[in-house]
């Protein structure tokens, strides 16, 4: 079936051609008819198919025994591999050359190059406020760009990658600083202001450690403070990372228009993450937003939640500059492992049984990034396959190639690519702004819920067998100035409804200041309420965090599941068969969830029945909530006035 769609989709759109844009010197942006581009030189648009690390890759003792690529195992001269490589990459439909790659013109492919400036230029983890970072970051952006000043076929730059702007760890690495810190400086001052010098209302969000008395005693080095249960601390920490992020933009957008004019500056290649805080700070300091992902299920479906945030968060276009697939099944020999890494099968990163899966995979995530309207391409991740046994630097030990370790090419997956990607600009030209398909909505405002065809299993970790284009639903609200963090699934059958959330969340447990069982009050939550009968019923799941120093983030994540009263857990259900979490570590959380009918009175579910219902989610600490009705206070999730209607069909 997923073939025959594929097949179908390149058919329908093959005569689909975006139309030409006012033509320009230099690459840029531009919006057509609702559709964001890149705009190469000559003025036409441009939807980016790239790879990274098209690189003839360094010589190594794994290289020398055949584990690790290298150019030289397999060619001449560097002259021959480029010829080899350009021609392969062509003929598989790929334009662009991503991160890490080749930068040679001989290669014949537009180019965008990481130059990691700001953490060159010291600017992470230091004092980015200071007086002098501003020269740093100018010298180094002259040194690092200036390889690739006279390249006609140079896109542009990614700052960065991956940094992360992990808000609780900024926060208390500032925090605990020395006074001559610029940066803490600007951290006291942004403390002090949001409470308007008032220790007693700081004192309501925070608990201070050992020798902090007063604002004053912030100032001192290794000042540290915790959490407070049920207050709102968070919301100082967001205020410092916008802050924080925002001077890192505004820095890199002048020292990469003042080294390298006519280039487009492309951002830090966001880790499959973003803080929305860190997103509102870019302002107008970047061209285009540059974004890892990893797809969320085995068949390619992509959360709409993530690109429609970033649309709705800032005007630039989105450039996803790095997503992947891997098989169990490979040629390199790859175990599809991160060392220090809890890893489940598959893989804790997107991986598949075989060639086949992958292929299918990798092609349906091609065509819904590109059915995106601000993505303005998608690059593969990457050229050849992770050495045999794993990278040196850190053991990831993947199938992610187009070809092998051994030069040989995965023929099945280059086929699919050569086949898809000549209709993605077409697939791109008719892609819409908004809200992807899913649950209808009447004239009324009810929604009709469609039963699932397919048994839904709550122990495979896998979403696979949910119909997604027609289970998402739409329509969440959250507080200004934020927007959804998560994506929300609901279908039925007889015996109850069935729930999906995949979004973005981040914890540090010792922010906290607890003692014994991490408060569900600060936990991730999962609300569904249910009118039926007269009566409201109320289930909530809860992601409690469990220091365990012997994992990699030096703690797991456990599912509870409670009925609720009142906002309260009062009673503990069973979470085996009714609340799972995807064994994936966080900041990319999926839950998954099963609501008897008998739960609230019913002995089965038809088409036909309609009922009131509320779904919300909300992040760690009360970050950052959403609801599917009324407003997201805890108060307004389970009142039943404000419900939707949903009406359940077949």
């Amino acid at each position: 079936m997923a073939r025959a769609l594929l097949s179908f989709l390149l058919i329908a759109l093959s005569f689909a051609t975006p139309s030409a844009a006012a033509e320009k010197p230099g690459w840029r942006t531009a919006e057509i008819n609702g559709v964001r581009w890149l705009i190469d030189p000559a003025g036409n648009p441009f939807y980016s198919r790239g790879v990274n690390m098209v690189s003839p890759n360094k010589e190594t003792d794994k290289s020398r025994t055949g584990k690790a690529y290298y150019w030289a195992n397999f060619y001449p001269s560097l002259e021959d591999w480029r010829e080899d490589t350009a021609r392969r990459v062509k003929e598989w439909g790929f334009n662009t050359l991503g991160g890490w790659s080749d930068s040679s013109p001989d290669l014949g492919l537009a180019l965008t190059a990481h130059i990691g400036i700001g953490r060159q230029a010291g600017f992470h983890w230091l004092d980015p406020f200071g007086p002098d970072i501003e020269q740093k970051a100018m010298e180094r952006a002259g040194t690092l760009t200036a390889p690739y000043k006279d390249l006609p076929h140079l896109i542009g730059y990614y700052s960065d990658n991956e940094v992360g702007w992990w808000n609780a760890p900024l926060f208390k690495w500032y925090l605990r600083e020395d006074w001559g810190n610029h940066t803490k400086q600007l951290l006291w001052k942004i403390i002090f202001d949001h409470y308007g010098g008032d220790w007693r209302k700081f004192l309501v969000d925070w608990v201070p450690q050992e020798g902090i008395c007063g604002f004053e005693d912030l100032k001192k080095t290794d000042a540290s403070l915790k959490l407070r249960p049920e207050g709102f601390g968070i919301r100082v920490v967001d205020k410092f990372l916008r802050a924080y992020t925002g001077r890192y933009y505004e820095l890199m957008h002048k020292v990469i228009r003042a080294a390298h004019p006519g280039a487009l500056v492309m951002g830090d290649r966001l880790p499959l993450y973003y803080h929305q805080d860190a997103v509102l700070a870019i302002g107008d300091n970047l061209d285009v937003i540059s974004t890892n992902y990893n797809v969320d299920v085995g068949d390619g479906w992509v959360a709409p939640y993530f690109f429609d945030g970033l649309r709705k968060l800032s005007d630039k276009p989105v450039l996803v500059t790095e997503f992947f697939f891997a098989a169990e099944q490979n040629q390199s020999g790859n175990r599809n492992e991160s060392a220090g890494k809890i890893d489940t099968k598959p893989g804790h990163l997107m991986t598949v049984e075989t060639q086949s899966l992958r292929t299918l995979g990798a092609g349906a995530a091609l065509l819904n990034f590109a059915g995106f309207s601000n993505v303005v391409g998608a690059h593969w991740f990457q050229y050849f396959d992770e050495p045999q046994g794993g990278r040196d630097d850190d053991g990831e030990d993947y199938n992610m190639g187009l070809v092998d370790i051994a030069n040989k090419p995965y023929e099945e997956l280059t086929e699919g690519f050569r086949k898809l990607n000549a209709a993605l600009p077409a697939v791109h030209a008719q892609s819409v702004s908004g809200t992807k398909p899913g649950a209808e909505v009447q004239p009324d405002g009810s929604v009709l819920i469609e039963r699932a065809r397919n048994q839904i299993g709550l122990k495979d970790q896998s979403l696979i067998e949910w119909e997604k284009a027609k289970t998402l639903l739409s329509g969440f609200s959250v507080p200004e100035p934020y927007v959804p963090f998560g994506d929300v699934h609901l279908t039925w059958r007889p015996e109850g409804f069935y729930l999906f959330s995949i979004s973005n969340t981040y914890v540090d447990p010792n922010f906290l200041d607890y003692r014994g069982s991490f408060p569900r009050s600060e936990a991730f939550q999962l609300h569904f309420t249910l009118e039926a009968a007269g009566k409201t019923g109320h289930y909530a799941g809860f992601l409690i965090p469990q220091i365990n120093p012997a994992v990699a983030d030096g703690f797991e994540v456990f599912p509870e599941l409670f009925r609720m009263e009142g906002g309260k857990p009062v009673e503990r259900m069973r979470e085996d068969g009714h609340l799972q979490k995807f064994n994936k570590a966080l900041p990319h959380v999926t839950i998954e969830a099963f609501f008897p009918a008998n739960w609230f009175g019913l002995d089965e579910l038809k088409a036909g029945m309609r009922f009131k219902s509320n779904i919300a989610l909300v992040s760690y600490f009360r970050e950052f909530a959403m609801a599917w009705a009324g407003g997201t206070e805890m108060k307004e999730i389970s009142n039943p006035s404000a419900f939707r209607e949903i009406v359940l069909t077949e």
